[in-house]
């Protein structure tokens, strides 16, 4: 079913409730006896707790379908918790959960965590954390539970997200996990364990952090670690909040509270860290949500994007000695075409129209197009959703994963939006909502294709955070959806290229990920750019390989654009498998 905005969940005709899991049971609570809807508000809201219905079953598999439900065979149990069954409607409950694919064991294998969130107890109200979960990939949609001898089976606190780099450049991917007042840095050994390291490297966060970003900002090899924060809010300041007219009450908006400063700290070299904050000039007072890392002009510099929630995101980019230049109003990127800020989540970069600059997409709340930013050079870009065909699409929705990637294979990247509500009642849209697959046709515009991505697409969700990766290593981009009290979810990519290309950048002389790196392959007669970068999505960390597809007349050679300028060709590559491009070691061009 289609609504007038072009959404095919038509909001008017079902209202959803939260279907609850609890911390210690998986019924729902029974609802609160003095908070009965007020008649008026029914019909413009959604159901209350007391009369959940539950949401219909998604559709029948099909032949066609470009992504199959591996979860049941992959042996990933798991669901974020978000302690909503407390019925305390805390803001903290809104932010939700993600994921990182990261191949922690060396294998060429991409194994997957996920923060764990938390619990809220009330009388008094009292925050506490659940252990997220750490799953090695054993290949064949095989995982394993390694997350005690992993050392990672004690709860932090209420987490959120996670952000993987290799910050002390031994060769093996280390792992920052968010969270209210608990964001830890969890070492890769090499061995198989991680060890919290957070005091020991001079880490100070004591806020509530959202999404956090790796790259080498200073060109010395080691990555510097940028973490957004959202609301000064602490349980005592959990006031009761309800519509006009209406005693229904729900989560306070977050304009209730005030914003806090995102936090940059300096790797000293895998010598601890400090913070440079101030001294790099990006304090302010914002609402992170989102944070992409990358090199957005391509001057050499890392910049980053924030995703700020309902005031104007930020463009930090990069001048060179750890100093930054807000540039978002003056290059088109601070808010919606009509200028006004909005409620802004997930975000990602990516050359969507073949033109070799990376744009950047921004997916927001409610009753406001998500944001697709055409890069035009020199520092400006211009709003083009509505001629990418994304005007309208989702709406009425509210969007938090997302993400480019080339689903289809065809060389061109699409997007897909992960949506979810963050009221229980008062949304102008259920609580659940369905997610979205847009197919990009050649650049041109995006058409909806999410009728045919799956049965997954067909339902409504509590969407949260989501990664793109090769999970199976057969050519293809999975993905990993996150959601609110329900089981995460693994969707298998059934559109792989016949032929293919995976490179791997390890970096020398910028981090050991490459962040900032530009890749470019010819492809049936155009070049096929992609961009290393970090932060992409929601919460979550994807895969930082590259795929290409490959044609039988295309040569299997790849140029690259190292971060701070270095270029290099590597030829002779080998199609169906990793290769490994370390910096230094192609040549000239």
């Amino acid at each position: 079913m289609f609504d007038a905005t072009g959404c095919r969940w038509l909001i008017s005709s079902i209202a959803l409730g939260l279907l609850l899991g609890g911390c210690n049971r998986s019924e729902p609570p029974p609802a609160p006896p003095d908070e009965e809807p007020a008649a008026a508000a029914v019909e413009t809201t959604a159901q209350s707790h007391a009369d959940e219905t539950p949401p219909p079953a998604p559709r029948e598999a099909r032949p066609d379908d470009w992504f199959e439900d591996m979860t049941e065979r992959s042996g990933v149990r798991f669901a974020y918790r978000n302690g909503a069954e407390a019925r305390q409607y805390t803001i903290l409950e809104t932010v939700g959960g993600g994921v990182a694919m990261i191949d922690y064991d060396n294998d060429d294998d991409l194994d997957l965590f996920f923060p764990g969130g938390g619990c809220i107890a009330s009388a008094p109200l009292e925050i506490s954390g659940m252990s997220g979960k750490l799953y090695r990939n054993d290949g064949d949609w095989k995982f394993v539970d390694v997350t005690a001898e992993a050392g990672l089976a004690e709860a932090a606190g209420y987490t959120h997200g996670c952000a993987a780099a290799d910050f002390d450049r031994d060769g093996f991917t280390d792992l920052f996990v968010s969270g209210y007042r608990c964001s830890r840095l969890y070492r890769n050994d090499g061995r198989g364990r991680f060890q919290d390291v957070t005091e020991k490297s001079g880490l100070s966060l004591e806020g509530w952090s959202t999404a956090a970003a790796w790259a080498d900002l200073d060109r010395d090899g080691w990555p510097e670690l940028f973490v957004a924060n959202y609301l000064d809010w602490r349980p005592a300041d959990n006031k009761p909040c309800s519509e006009p007219d209406s005693r229904v009450r729900d989560v306070c908006a977050p304009q209730s509270y005030p914003g806090v400063s995102d936090q940059l700290f300096r790797n000293r070299q895998g010598a601890g860290f400090e913070e440079i904050t101030d001294a790099a000039g990006i304090r302010r007072a914002d609402k992170g949500l989102g944070v992409l890392a990358a090199d957005v002009n391509e001057d050499g510099w890392i910049d980053f994007y924030i995703a700020n929630d309902v005031i104007a995101n930020r463009l930090y980019l990069g001048r060179g000695d750890l100093r930054f230049e807000e540039q978002a109003t003056l290059s088109g990127t601070a808010a919606s075409e009509f200028g006004a800020p909005e409620g802004s989540m997930g975000v990602d970069f990516g050359d969507y129209n073949g033109d070799g600059r990376g744009d950047l997409w921004v997916v927001n709340f409610e009753m406001e197009d998500n944001s697709l930013y055409r890069n035009d050079g020199n520092d400006s870009f211009t709003h083009a959703s509505v001629l990418a065909g994304l005007g309208g699409r989702c709406r009425a929705l509210v969007g938090f994963g997302t993400g480019f990637a080339d689903f289809d294979s065809d060389g061109w990247l699409d997007l897909y939006v992960i949506n979810g509500h963050v009221y229980y009642h008062v949304g102008r849209s259920p609580y659940r909502q369905p997610a979205f697959l847009f197919r990009n046709l050649a650049g041109g515009s995006f058409a909806d294709v999410s009728d045919s991505a799956g049965p997954y697409f067909s339902a409504p969700h509590a969407g949260r955070g989501a990664a793109v990766g090769d999970l199976d290593n057969d050519g293809a981009a999975d993905l990993v959806v996150v959601h609110q009290n329900d089981p995460v979810v693994l969707l298998k990519n059934r559109r792989p290229s016949e032929r293919w290309l995976r490179v791997k950048l390890q970096g020398e002389t910028c981090d050991r990920e490459a962040i900032g790196a530009k890749v470019t392959f010819e492809h049936d007669g155009r070049s096929l750019v992609r961009f290393v970068r970090s932060g992409a999505g929601y919460l979550s960390q994807s895969d930082l390989r590259i795929l290409f597809p490959v044609s039988a007349a295309d040569a299997l050679e790849v140029g690259v654009v190292w971060p701070g300028g270095r270029r290099e060709v590597f030829r002779r590559l080998s199609a169906g498998r990793t290769n490994v491009l370390a910096e230094g070691t192609g040549e000239n061009p």
